[in-house]
């Protein structure tokens, strides 16, 4: 079996950066978590290397160094970063919170600890906000936030503060501001987020802080979480299987140095000359396409166990895969495997799905907040959107020990978007304050033009909302807000796990993902049509392709 050969090369931080710890330190600070940050940051990309981003989290490229400061290993720092998020949800924004988005946070940072102790470095920062960090890359150092000499500014979680202060509460709103108290007592704040209410006990957070050569780390004061950095792609690896170099993972003009594993993927032509990448590596092209076709199998299993084992516990899908998602890391065997062989895989992007906290049903709905734009790796239909305010009228409010089941009228100009599968919010200004429905909308005969009937879900009331909405019978609600919410779940991913393996089997030099997926849905669609014959699939599958030359050229 040939040996593969790790030549000994250290990982070094690109020139123009410097690695910053993220936490206190000092001589006697015997290991350091770091994030790379520009000695002189630009406009464009700012002072950190941003590998990610989801819609409540980001991620900067950082390292572990000694004393010494040499980089022992690359990390991933992923900061919570809520900003934006209540723009991006659709109309249950209102059922979602700091509190809830922190839950959701540990939920996740649990599971990845589960999955064993190289997922994760536990520092206790998943936990805790916080303060905001000030970042000198020249110097190479950092500091807690503090406006000059004054009081040091931390996260306010404390509704009662907030709410002292003619501010939004932490754990019912998606706003964040900081908080800093003099001598005295006296609390200021400083709204974190975009489109946070302030008032006269805020200050600007240009005010607050500001300090020429310093650049604020984690500002909001999200939840922080470490892994370690895989630096392929999954799409860069299936390539590599397939016999193209990978030229690193650039950073600017520049290419991150990495660890031996990961050194000399530009060359492929001296890779396989010295055969210590593949079992078969000597047996010629060949061999090499055989077993490369093996791992590429063994990659698509991969992914889709660890989809599995994703969803399964959190109970919730990704609605987000592609080829971003997954990345690949090689490990370091010394003589024991081929080179290819080492691959680990690991979820490089968590799941963007949101559980939609339709009280009192059991049947769970999902949002994928911030859907902006076509991705070939998404279904059709995922990104519909339907939005406005019509004229609602109760037909019928049906109730039962605290739950009830409401009926009516909607007046919706668009009917062209949705189905009865989808699910609508609409929120209705009943009595004093307002009722949020949950419902499915159809069509009916004799219903005038625009209109749809809207039947809700079961859900629970308070005996007084019940009896609010059982008076409302036959009220019509004029502007009534409502928002269409797809029906979206696991199916969803399970495309996106078809495109995927489209892109590791059918994609090469001469045949793109679009035009392989494309002849593939095309061939999925012909034998599907003949699915009432008596013929099995496989055989249906044989003749289709033994009929159009086409299909074996493109799909194999």
């Amino acid at each position: 079996m040939p040996k593969s050969e790790n030549p000994p090369q250290g990982a070094q931080v690109p020139a123009g950066f410097r690695a910053v710890p993220v936490h206190s330190a000092n001589a006697d600070t015997p290991l350091r978590i770091c994030v790379l940050a520009a000695e002189k940051p630009s406009t464009a990309t700012g002072s950190f290397i941003r590998l990610r981003d989801t819609c409540d989290a980001t991620a900067l490229l950082g390292c572990l160094t000694d004393a010494a400061g040499a980089v022992h290993e690359w990390l991933e720092l992923w900061l919570q970063d809520v900003d934006n998020l209540a723009a991006s949800l659709p109309a249950a924004r209102n059922s979602f919170s700091n509190r809830t988005l922190d839950e959701r946070w540990q939920r996740q940072t649990e599971f990845i600890t589960g999955t064993g102790p190289a997922g994760m470095y536990r520092t206790g920062w998943e936990e805790v906000h916080r303060p905001p960090l000030w970042i000198n890359a020249a110097k190479g150092e950092s500091k807690p936030g503090a406006a000059g000499t004054g009081p040091g500014w931390t996260l306010c979680t404390s509704d009662d503060e907030l709410i002292q202060a003619g501010l939004p509460a932490y754990s019912e709103s998606l706003h964040r501001y900081l908080i800093a108290k003099d001598d005295s007592g006296t609390a200021k704040f400083a709204p974190l987020t975009t489109g946070a209410p302030a008032n006269d006990r805020c200050l600007e957070l240009a005010k607050a802080f500001g300090e020429a050569g310093w650049v604020p780390f984690n500002l909001r004061c999200g939840l922080l979480r470490i892994v370690p950095f895989a630096p392929l792609e999954l799409g860069e690896f299936a390539d590599l299987l397939g016999g193209k170099p990978w030229k690193g993972f650039a950073v600017g003009n520049q290419t991150l140095q990495l660890d031996g594993a990961h050194h000399g993927l530009d060359d492929w032509q001296k890779i396989q000359q010295s055969g210590h990448h593949l079992f078969l590596g000597h047996k010629g092209r060949g061999g090499c396409i055989l077993e490369a076709f093996h791992l590429k199998l063994q990659l698509l299993a991969e992914i889709i166990r660890l989809t599995r084992e994703t969803v399964l516990p959190l109970q919730v899908p990704f609605l987000n895969i592609d080829a971003s998602t997954f990345r690949v890391r090689l490990g370091r065997v010394g003589a024991r495997l081929p080179l290819l062989w080492t691959s680990s895989v690991s979820v490089a992007k968590p799941g963007e799905a949101f559980a939609l906290p339709v009280t009192g049903t059991e049947a769970q709905y999902f949002i994928r907040p911030g859907a902006v734009g076509e991705s070939i790796f998404l279904p059709q239909g995922i990104h519909r959107f339907l939005e406005g305010t019509g004229n609602a009228r109760l037909r019928k409010v049906t109730a039962e020990r605290g739950r009830g089941v409401v009926e009516g009228t909607l007046a919706i100009e668009d009917q062209s978007g949705f189905s009865q599968h989808d699910l609508f919010w609409i929120r209705l200004p009943v009595g004093q304050g307002r009722v949020d429905l949950y419902a499915h909308c159809y069509a009916e005969d004799g219903l005038a033009k625009g209109e749809v009937r809207f039947r809700s879900v079961e859900q629970a009331f308070t005996e007084e909302t019940l009896k609010t909405l059982k008076a409302a019978e036959g009220v019509a609600f004029p502007r009534t807000p409502y928002q269409m919410v797809p029906l979206l779940s696991t199916p969803c991913d399970l495309y996106s796990l078809g495109v995927l393996a489209a892109r590791l089997l059918l994609v090469n030099d001469g045949n793109t993902l679009p035009v392989a997926l494309d002849e593939l849905l095309s061939f999925a669609r012909q034998v599907g049509a003949d699915a009432g014959s008596d013929k099995p699939v496989a055989e249906r599958v044989r003749a289709l392709l033994e009929k159009d030359a086409r299909y074996p050229e493109a799909i194999g």
